[in-house]
Parts: C-alpha cells; structure tokens; sequence
C-alpha cells in the first residue's frame, strides 16, 4: 500500500513539474544559459530544454537563442540578454500571429544567411535574361553594405539608420539573399511604424523578386 501510495505521489509530482513548462528552447547559438527560478544557479542550456514561468535565460556575446511556445508561436533572445521566461512570453501573446510568424521565419533567413553566401542569387524577374552585364545586378560603384549592421540597428530598434542600409542592400543587389532578408525586415519595421504605403511597396517587391520566399506564407495583411 505504501509503495501504492509513492508511486501515485511521484506521478502527481512528475505531472505538476510537466504542467509548469510554458516552451522548450528550440535554437542555441554561442553561450546561452538557463534557471528556472530567481533563487537557482544559471546554468548551461541545452536544446530541447523545458522552460517554467519562473525561469530566466541569459546569452552571453555572438550569442542567440529561440523559445518555442506550447502554443508554438516563437520568441528570440539575442546576444547579451538576460530576461525572464514570462516576460517573454507576454510579448509572444501580445503580438499578432502574422508577426510572430513573420520575425520566425526572418530568423530562420538570418541563420541561413550566416551560412551561406548572402549574395547568391535567390529571387527572379521576367526580364532577368535579358539584363546587361553593366546593369546593377552585376556592377555597383559604391562600398557594399554591411547587413549585420542593419540587423544590429533593428534589433536596437534604431530604425532610421536600420532602414537607410536595408533599403541600400536592395539597391546594390535586388535579387541576392540579403535583398530578401532585407525586404521582410523593411516589411516589419514600416508594420511596426504604421507606414502601410512603405510596407505595402516592399511586400508586393519581396512577392515579385523573390515568389519562392519562406516569408510570403506570413506577410501581414495588405491595407
């Protein structure tokens, strides 16, 4: 009866610890630490690892991670972060699920641009065939802009300066990775600004320049 009695007791324990986990830590880049509760040590995270209301999580520098929700909407954490799981998750609830679709897959491109060589082609125009050698998809006199730059500047919420070099990025080069990357964070940050005449503009250009993109299944609704 006894051992009856502690099995129950370990499966009730089991099912409230399973029951207090809002997500699981989906994406792990550098130094990323984790605690459940404000009282605990951090220490190091792990994919798949479970996260509580209670907890916190901390990257360190060149560091990122992602938190997907039991309701499968998705949060990042970016370098030099220490913030607490319920916050996070309150900014999660309070976005409209088109935008935290959207920022999931400009995530996703983010990491695949990290990859890969951002200035592959990856988007096609009718006239491509047809371009000259000494047209901008080919030559530009001017110095390259530095995309990492334009992300750090968004992700500091400094727009001017965020846009001034996505917007140059597409001039430079309108069919390369980076133009992609660069239309779907223009579309977010002129979203996030009211500006629906700019984040129409680049919506209709991601939808021609780039028809394959991962992100056209999570634009926001054209107004």
């Amino acid at each position: 009866m006894k051992k009856t009695m502690l099995a129950i007791t370990f499966v009730l324990i089991a099912l409230c610890l399973s029951a207090a986990s809002v997500g699981k830590i989906r994406f792990i880049v550098g130094e990323v630490q984790y605690k459940a509760s404000p009282n605990l040590s951090y220490r190091t995270a792990t994919l798949n690892m479970e996260v509580e209301p209670e907890g916190f999580i901390k990257t360190g520098p060149d560091s990122k991670a992602e938190i997907r929700w039991n309701n499968n909407y998705v949060s990042s954490i970016n370098a030099n972060t220490q913030i607490s799981i319920s916050e996070l998750q309150k900014k999660a609830l309070n976005n409209p699920d088109y935008r935290n679709k959207m920022w999931e897959r400009i995530n996703n491109l983010r990491v695949q641009n990290e990859q890969h060589n951002a200035s592959d082609v990856a988007g096609i125009r009718r006239e491509e065939v047809e371009v000259m050698p000494e047209s901008q998809l080919f030559w530009y006199d001017e110095p390259e802009c530095n995309l990492q730059d334009a992300l750090t500047y968004m992700d500091d919420k400094d727009y001017p300066n965020a846009v001034a070099i996505f917007e140059k990025i597409i001039e430079q080069s309108p069919l390369a990775k980076n133009a992609e990357l660069s239309h779907a964070c223009l579309i977010m940050i002129y979203d996030e600004q009211g500006n629906k005449t700019m984040m129409n503009k680049h919506i209709q250009q991601l939808k021609e320049d780039f028809p394959d993109s991962s992100t056209l299944d999570s634009l926001p609704p054209v107004k």
